[in-house]
């Protein structure tokens, strides 16, 4: 029969229960950093159009929330009001009574929360750890949409069917990120290089996702296609005269927080990662605002009073928030690794650099300001605010 999906018609057996395994760490709700991002792109723009029927496995425990917390807060009100409901009638003693004796027990009880909002079909390893594999072992092909950075047995087990893998970070280079910065120490996600080289061998189509073309060091480093990913420009903001500085990402070493030492900085981050550069490397915080994230918030953040962006990321794939910062009209400071093709002067490798850079950047002009933000953002718009472009590249890869 014909099946209408978007603007695609399938042929599709009544009988075929053929499916594609689609393996991450995140999405929905859970979102920590950009592949996260990425991986909710594929759902809302790639599942619904897949030919083989997919299926979504993330490798995470099923989120959990306290349900004491969120269904009786609002009950917990009523009663503070003493005892009366919106329509101002009172609420049953015996309800009440029920309430303070349940309290304890409801406490401990806890309950799973679906955060993908979506029809795709999902399994939580968590979950169910043997059903996992089992699907892994009956998938036709396995497509790696952001895998951790250490071996899993269910994927080596299933190393022959893996067809693509969305290579999100360059291992190698991150793990080597404290020598770069000439660190004593370095804060990184646990991840083995030797994985890295090896799941990208096992796919016959891994791909890379960033700005710039792949340079992995892996002996496979030629077969890795370039597939960039994209960012729709829908705020397009003017440029502001704060010399405030923002920092929007996670505090890994190679983000390079400590750039920011004694400048006055406003944090979208983990404040126990802020702790961590201050007590490992002595980093002087003392004019940070740590404002803790919240995927939810990022509006919020970018609205405040900063104008200038720490964007100095060095061995950044891609980069969403250098990309919004430049959407909401702020100034960033760029790596000197990061869209090398593109001539742009304030860009700093390591925080004398940083500090000179920001200096400078002080003393430019609104209208000196608007003479480097506009003409980069165009730059960056026509050449990554390009989501059909991306769609049919992936649906490209994965329908053949």
């Amino acid at each position: 029969m014909f099946i209408l999906q978007g603007e695609y018609w399938y042929i599709m057996s009544t009988t075929n229960k053929e499916y594609d395994v689609y393996y991450s760490t995140g999405g929905g709700s859970l979102v920590g950093g950009g592949a996260d991002v990425w991986v909710n792109h594929w759902i809302e723009e790639i599942a619904p159009k897949l030919k083989v029927v997919p299926k979504l496995m993330i490798h995470r425990n099923k989120p959990i929330v306290d349900w004491t917390t969120e269904q009786h807060k609002d009950f917990k009100k009523k009663i503070d009001r003493g005892d009366r409901g919106n329509n101002g009638r009172q609420v049953h003693k015996k309800l009440n009574e029920r309430f303070k004796e349940t309290t304890d027990k409801l406490e401990k009880k806890r309950t799973y929360t679906d955060v993908l909002k979506t029809e795709l079909k999902h399994y939580w390893q968590g979950d169910d750890p043997e059903e996992f594999g089992e699907i892994l072992n009956g998938a036709r092909r396995i497509h790696i949409l952001h895998g951790y950075y250490h071996p899993h047995r269910y994927i080596r087990d299933n190393k022959d069917k893996i067809y693509t893998n969305a290579v999100h970070c360059d291992v190698s280079s991150a793990l080597k990120a404290p020598f770069l910065l000439g660190l004593k120490t370095g804060f990184n996600f646990a991840m083995s290089p030797n994985w890295e080289t090896e799941i990208v061998g096992y796919a016959k189509k891994p791909f890379w996702i960033g700005v710039d073309k792949p340079k992995l060091e892996t002996e496979h480093n030629d077969k890795v296609l370039h597939i960039p990913n994209f960012y729709e420009f829908n705020h397009n903001y003017d440029v502001t005269d704060s010399n405030k500085v923002g920092f929007a990402s996670r505090c890994e070493t190679r983000k390079c927080p400590h750039f920011l030492a004694g400048i006055d900085s406003e944090f979208f981050t983990d404040p126990k990662d802020v702790q961590w550069w201050r007590r490992n490397i002595g980093t002087d915080t003392s004019k940070w605002k740590v404002f803790t994230f919240k995927y939810e918030n990022i509006d919020r953040f970018y609205h405040r009073d900063w104008g200038i962006s720490h964007s100095a990321h060095i061995v950044e794939p891609f980069g969403y928030s250098i990309f919004q910062a430049i959407d909401y009209g702020k100034v960033p400071i760029l790596a000197g690794d990061w869209l090398t093709e593109y001539d742009y002067p304030f860009r700093a490798s390591n925080p004398v650099e940083f500090h000179e850079q920001y200096r400078k950047l002080c003393e430019v002009s609104l209208d000196e300001r608007r003479n480097l933000l506009w003409p980069l953002r165009e730059y960056l718009t026509e050449k990554f605010d390009n989501k059909e472009e991306w769609t049919e590249k992936m649906l490209k890869l994965y329908n053949e």
